[in-house]
């Protein structure tokens, strides 16, 4: 009984040994292979790779953010009365309210301009043109036909600079809109700028 328990023992760990072997020199040369393959991969596709989907990602949220402020500017301007040319209480209003983006000084600082430009349709010959008025502008009397807002200069630089690229360029937003009340109340017949 000792020799077939001794045999059997013997069958056992060989077959142990096959399930798990003690690794050669060559697994760890294999093991070492595919640290450094995995190593350059990592360094030469997927670091660049995830930077470039967060820039991309920051570049489309800046972007949504710039459209969204042209299309607010635009609509505060046509419910608010006109008060000079330049639209100065929709750029300071744009300035105050924009959402928080990358780069946002550029609107603060005036890198990034806000023009706002007001205009009267012409019954006559079909046209569209500047729209001014004289004296006191905040009245029933001093109202635009349409409002147009347009944001450009914005450059993308915050990821850009950090990976040695040169800024993008945004384009230039613009949102026209007609007049609505000017921010008037029919029942007093009051503007608020």
């Amino acid at each position: 009984m000792g020799l077939a328990m001794s045999s059997s023992i013997n069958r056992m760990a060989a077959c142990l040994l096959h399930l798990h072997p003690v690794p050669s020199t060559q697994d760890s040369a294999r093991r070492g292979q595919a640290s450094v393959e995995t190593a350059l991969v990592m360094g030469t596709v997927m670091v660049p790779l995830t930077f470039g989907l967060m820039v991309a990602a920051e570049v489309a949220w800046t972007y949504h953010s710039l459209v969204t402020l042209t299309r607010q500017g635009a609509r505060y301007a046509a419910t608010h009365c006109y008060q000079d040319s330049a639209g100065s209480n929709v750029v300071n209003w744009m300035q105050a309210n924009a959402p928080l983006f990358i780069d946002r000084e550029q609107l603060l600082s005036g890198e990034a301009q806000i023009q706002v430009s007001y205009w009267r349709h012409d019954p006559d010959t079909h046209e569209t043109v500047p729209f001014g008025c004289a004296g006191d502008s905040c009245t029933a009397q001093c109202v635009p036909d349409s409002v147009t807002v347009s944001l450009s200069g914005y450059r993308f630089r915050h990821l850009m600079t950090l990976l040695g690229l040169p800024p993008i360029q945004a384009p230039a937003f613009s949102t026209t809109v007609e007049m609505e009340s000017m921010g008037a109340n029919p029942d007093t017949g009051v503007s608020s700028p």
